[in-house]
């Protein structure tokens, strides 16, 4: 049987308006700050427009085709664009603006994006109404990249706000910028707030009361490809383990919409509905994760595993459970859908009815080819409908467990809130089903240990009943170093280790409240980083009084011996590791690290008075501590040449 089935999924993003980010906004909107701004226009750098008559033209020649925003190549950093402010405190304040003549709206796409601490970067609409930001380090991604958007209109400003000594180290670079130019396709509906049919019932309608942990487990999904952008749902799944792995099914038709999609800059997006029944007036802030894996994937269940980036410990999350049972052949009344139809809020869905295993191909047309028969579930619901931006939410079973992901259905063609058949991947069938490895089957994800069992309960991952001790290590000079261990230390001598990541940040999660703790970095090794004859001279001239040093973090560096000064000994020793003939440092590891905070009460002879403390002491812990930063110290590299990431 051939059935004219929509895909739920064809969504281009229009108004993606969710990233983790600290609020705010940005200086130049302070009334304090608005004679300095008065005269000043913001540069904008004109980026090419897209030709709205020719794409739509394109996009009519594919019935499935539903495109909204097309790419636009960018080259816009803080050293070739913007301009520069000093603020009335001393620090810096960049500002650009990009415009692509007739678009819509503009998402921002970074392949470098690195925010060192106190710097907070922010996006806004040129009439204010939408400000995304402010970002910060917790916000950058270990990868350097990063997405912002979509901000509607042809215009998009960006502010970037930072200490004056950190401005060689911010380094921001896009790359491109996603043009939005048809906002009245797929019926004239809008994009994703406010955007979907209002046949659909909010998960927190009475509808949703028995739902409320389940609903958890279920995300937004705002995917980028190299044409675009697009929507689909998704959810969190369980494992037989018990971990807290961020597997999440979703549809194996959502990486079709476009070519090439770029998961590292895909985004989750959680807990967006609605707080009540109604449709609020303010759209709600979500909770989002960017970046995931792709784990594994089948056309012929239509289902895909992605893993995400690590979902911060403080979201409320829930992993649904499963069942694999393949005996089957009808589900029990009042299966239930979690979904995000055309990007809006949570939204549910009900069948009073049972669901059936289709008996027939389901032919998708176009690139997503044809169903074999016997591989999807059938519903009618009741309650709720689907629309695009659904595709890959669960179907569950009245056990509330995972039998299946959506693929699509087809609606009434007399009443728009009619569904008259919807269609999911049976899960029995991605399972093990005709897989021939872990590439195209969940066994080995889902079930790690092999126990083989059939059902699988879901579970929530508890909110930390400790707090957050976290920071960055960078060099003195401002270079951010991966792969540092840092050591925490209870009063009583327990300590725990973590490492840095690429951009130098680390964190303990669940750090009990009420101890008291000490922080430090540790690293020695590659004693000859950064050593050359350079230092040498430079050492030389300083003890000579020829050129003195100029800062008291070289002057540490200098003291290779450890000594609490700077002789002509700690040449010998330096030239000594030099040549060979110390394998390493004797007196000293190859790096020290100071609080970031460190004030030195004579810069000109850091030996001088009490030493600066190592560590980071926190007195009885009582909340979060978010500034343990470190500046490390290559000993006997004067001119910084070392490599903070060897």
């Amino acid at each position: 049987m051939r059935f004219n089935i929509t895909l739920l999924a064809i969504l281009v993003v229009f108004s993606a308006k969710a990233q983790v980010s600290g609020g705010g906004f940005p200086p130049s909107f302070d009334p304090a700050y608005q004679a300095l701004f008065s005269n000043q226009n913001t540069p904008i750098v004109s980026l090419a427009s897209v030709d709205r008559v020719a794409l739509m033209a394109e996009d009519a020649h594919s019935p499935l085709q539903t495109r909204f925003a097309a790419p636009v190549s960018a080259d816009i950093s803080m050293q070739n664009a913007g301009k520069w402010t000093t603020l009335p405190d001393g620090s810096k304040l960049w500002q650009c603006a990009l415009r692509s003549p007739g678009g819509l709206g503009l998402t921002l796409l970074f392949d470098q994006f690195l925010l060192p601490d106190n710097v907070k970067f922010y996006a806004y609409a040129a009439d204010h109404q939408r400000v995304l930001g402010c970002y910060t380090s917790e916000s950058c991604l270990p990868s350097g990249k990063f997405l912002i958007g979509i901000v509607p209109g042809e215009t998009v400003y960006m502010e970037c706000v930072m200490p004056a000594d950190v401005v060689g180290a911010t380094l921001v670079h896009l790359y491109r910028a996603d043009v939005a130019y048809d906002s009245h396709a797929m019926n004239g509906a809008d994009f994703d707030f406010g955007g979907s049919s209002p046949c659909n019932v909010n998960v927190n309608c009475p509808t949703g009361n028995n739902w409320q942990a389940e609903k958890k487990g279920i995300a937004r999904i705002l995917m980028v490809f190299q044409g675009g952008e697009a929507w689909c749902s998704g959810t969190l799944i369980a494992n037989t383990a018990g971990t807290f792995d961020p597997y999440l099914l979703t549809a194996q038709h959502c990486q079709l919409l476009l070519p090439n999609p770029e998961f590292d800059l895909w985004r989750f997006d959680f807990n967006y509905e609605a707080p009540g029944c109604t449709n609020p007036a303010t759209e709600p802030a979500p909770k989002s994760v960017l970046g995931c894996t792709r784990i594994s994937y089948r056309a012929e269940t239509d289902f895909m595993l992605l893993k995400t980036n690590p979902i911060p410990v403080n979201y409320d999350v829930y992993f649904n459970g499963w069942d694999r049972d393949n005996t089957t052949t009808t589900l029990s009344p009042n299966t239930v859908m979690i979904h995000h139809p055309f990007g809006d809020i949570k939204k549910i869905t009900v069948d009073t009815q049972s669901a059936i295993i289709h008996p027939n191909q389901l032919n998708w047309g176009s690139v997503y080819g044809i169903s074999p028969t016997n591989t999807h579930w059938k519903t009618v619901p009741d309650i709720g409908i689907q629309q695009p931006g659904s595709s890959g939410s669960p179907l569950f079973d009245a056990s509330k467990r995972i039998r299946g992901q959506l693929h699509g259905g087809s609606v009434s063609p007399s009443n728009p809130c009619i569904m008259t058949g919807v269609y999911y991947g049976r899960f029995n069938q991605s399972w093990d089903q005709a897989g021939t490895n872990s590439t195209n089957r969940l066994r080995e994800w889902l079930d790690p240990a092999g126990t083989n069992v059939v059902t699988q309960n879901g579970y929530v991952r508890p909110l930390p009943v400790g707090f957050k001790v976290s920071g960055t290590v960078t060099t003195h000079w401002g270079i951010p170093m991966p792969n540092t261990t840092v050591r925490l230390t209870e009063s009583s001598g327990t300590s725990v280790v973590v490492v840095t990541d690429t951009l130098g940040r680390f964190v303990f999660e669940n750090v009990a409240g009420g101890g008291s703790y000490s922080v430090l970095p540790e690293r020695d090794i590659n004693d000859l980083n950064g050593i050359t004859t350079l230092d040498m001279v430079l050492i030389s001239k300083h003890i000579l009084g020829i050129q003195s040093l100029n800062s008291p973090w070289k002057m540490i560096a200098a003291d290779v011996n450890n000594s609490k000064s700077i002789t002509t000994f700690d040449i010998v020793e330096a030239r000594k590791v030099l040549l060979g003939i110390y394998p390493a440092i004797p007196a000293t590891s190859s790096w020290r690290f100071l609080p970031a905070a460190t004030v030195f009460s004579d810069p000109n002879n850091p030996f001088n008075g009490t030493p600066a403390p190592e560590t980071i002491t926190i007195t009885n812990l009582q909340a979060d501590y978010l500034q343990a930063n470190f500046k490390g110290i290559k000993i006997a590299d004067v001119n910084n040449s070392a490599d903070p990431g060897q």
